[in-house]
């Protein structure tokens, strides 16, 4: 494996780069026997928290990067009654310069996980290294499906209870301004009750 490792890099190398210095960067790793050995090739960098990115000229893709100590998370809100889905990304260090990124890789013990994005359909020499991406579930189209319709399950059902927090709200509102304590209380306990189920925040 770590001959086909050092191919993959080596034909990468070799062509033209969207960021020229990532040709000095990818025979540094070349140089590395042990660095290599640590490196798995993926397709997408979601949710992995070491990676680097390097793309051929004509790639859609960001020319290099690395980024060490980063962590992914969804966030599910809702903005103007719509419901809105934000990937937050944070990371300890991001470097778009191959030159620079050598520096930090000098020191890194993890294990790197690296996208090599070509312009084009990549080739048998790069598919023959490429790993499933650890941090993602590894589903086929029925379980995909599956976790789809799953998901779209749990989001009616959070949008039901959204809807029914804020007339339970307007109830219990209702009953105090009528003064009407047993209607309070009923309305009361159903609305602690939906706000222990749902996971949206009211002011």
């Amino acid at each position: 494996m770590l001959e086909a490792k050092r191919r993959a890099v080596a034909n990468f190398r070799n062509l033209s780069l969207k960021h020229p210095m990532s040709k000095y960067l990818l025979q540094f790793l070349l140089d590395e026997p042990d660095l290599l050995s640590r490196i798995s090739f993926v397709r997408n960098r979601d949710y992995l928290p070491d990676t680097m990115l390097v793309a051929e000229l004509g790639s859609p893709r960001l020319g290099f990067e690395l980024e060490l100590g980063a962590t992914q998370r969804e966030e599910v809100s809702v903005v103007n009654g719509q419901l809105v889905r934000r990937i937050c990304r944070e990371r300890t260090l991001c470097v778009n310069e191959p030159m620079a990124a050598i520096k930090h890789l000098q020191n890194f013990r993890g294990r790197l996980y690296v996208v090599l994005a070509f312009c084009g359909t990549s080739p048998k020499w790069y598919e023959e290294v490429v790993e499933p991406n650890p941090a993602l579930p590894a589903v086929n189209d029925s379980g995909r499906f599956y976790i789809d319709r799953l998901c779209a399950e749990v989001i009616r059902e959070q949008i039901d209870l959204a809807i029914l927090a804020v007339f339970t709200r307007q109830a219990i509102d209702e009953a105090l301004a009528r003064r009407d304590e047993a209607a309070f209380r009923h309305h009361a306990a159903v609305y602690r009750n939906v706000m222990a189920r749902c996971m949206w925040e009211f002011e």
